[in-house]
């Protein structure tokens, strides 16, 4: 659910490896390119996988037709930030009654994936209550699971990291839901990334503390890059290499270069920031 500029690529790798994939969107100009076969935004190597896919993908802007012909639903739509920095679920409440309510009409099991960053919370309370609400079933039993699945990946570089993720990150109602998500991945990876797998509140945690862990090795470096050019001598990629060469450190993102940027990166550290600052442990 979303054909933009995470939720194409995802349907289109997953239909080039051969599964059957339907898109389901509410821009019917989205729809209409899909199905003719054209890339509905753009990023590199999606028009060649839509090409690759041999009618595999298919779009709609009917989510009962999309729910009755799938067994995995992606909801792929904004968290926009809010005034005050955290993350709004509207869109996904929107997105999951739409799903909830085509669900009450299917019988056999079904599991229904949260791809887009939420703020830590929200799968145990409003993301699950909804769904629940709106489909009449039961989540973790043999009619509907649940998880948690945002990706890790880079704009202009989506297919590739898609393909050769560093690890997936899966929270699970139950471990049926994670099996079938888990083996589902598989059949995309073209490396063999580490699972993890856990409750929904450590997996939102998790995908909020990766980003901005980065954005803080990235500000490291280029304070390193700042008192580097104000010492005769000093070079800091000389530095940065060296220091990225202790194993706790690491090298990748420790680069004196510009700050950083994109859509994730700066949200990310509001939300989290609101959180601490939520729970008391925002510290001086």
């Amino acid at each position: 659910m979303g054909l933009g500029k995470l939720g194409a690529p995802l349907a289109a790798v997953m239909a080039q490896v051969g599964h059957e994939v339907w898109g389901m969107d509410l821009n019917p100009e989205a729809v209409k390119k899909t199905n003719e076969g054209l890339a509905p935004v753009q990023e590199p190597q999606l028009q060649d996988f839509i090409a690759q896919s041999a009618g595999r993908l298919r779009a709609t802007c009917d989510m009962a037709e999309a729910i009755s012909a799938t067994d995995i639903t992606f909801v792929i739509v904004p968290t926009p930030s809010q005034q005050d920095g955290s993350f709004s679920n509207d869109y996904i409440v929107a997105a999951l009654t739409a799903v909830g309510e085509s669900l009450r009409a299917k019988t056999g099991y079904h599991l229904v994936v949260i791809s887009s960053t939420v703020m830590p919370g929200s799968m145990d309370s409003e993301i699950s209550e909804i769904l629940a609400q709106a489909s009449g079933k039961v989540i973790g039993s043999s009619d509907l699971g649940l998880c948690y699945n945002p990706e890790f990946i880079a704009l202009g570089n989506v297919i590739n990291n898609m393909q050769h993720p560093d690890f997936l990150l899966i929270g699970e109602s139950d471990p049926r839901a994670g099996n079938l998500l888990e083996s589902l991945h598989a059949s995309v990876c073209q490396n063999t990334p580490a699972y993890h797998r856990m409750n929904f509140i450590n997996a939102e945690i998790t995908k909020i503390s990766v980003n901005t862990y980065v954005t803080t090795k990235i500000s490291y470096a280029n304070m390193l890059a700042e008192v580097c050019e104000n010492l005769p001598g000093a070079d800091v990629d000389v530095v940065t290499d060296a220091v990225g060469s202790d194993s706790r450190i690491g090298k990748k993102y420790l680069k004196g270069a510009i700050g950083y940027g994109g859509p994730c990166f700066p949200r990310d550290n509001k939300a989290f920031a609101v959180m601490a600052a939520r729970l008391g442990a925002a510290g001086d």
